[in-house]
């Protein structure tokens, strides 16, 4: 069961990290920015900023996930 879900947590993480820098893309068609992400020339919307971060927070439970399963088992 825990493993279920913490597969589910990182791609689904990944997923709308993912769908948080498409849509970046899709507006400013800036693909240099995304590629160049250490520069700080990406300048996201509150709407993909938030996106991004919960993202963010849905891979990091899926790391915990993952630690907790690490730990049931040894």
């Amino acid at each position: 069961m825990m493993e279920w879900m913490e597969k589910t947590a990182l791609l689904g993480g990944l997923m709308v990290v993912c769908a948080s820098y498409l849509h970046y893309i899709w507006r400013t068609r800036d693909l240099r920015g995304l590629m160049l992400f250490w520069l700080r020339r990406m300048a996201l919307s509150p709407g993909e900023f938030k996106l991004q971060r919960a993202g963010i927070v849905i891979l990091f439970v899926g790391i915990l996930l993952r630690y907790a399963n690490i730990v049931h088992l040894a």
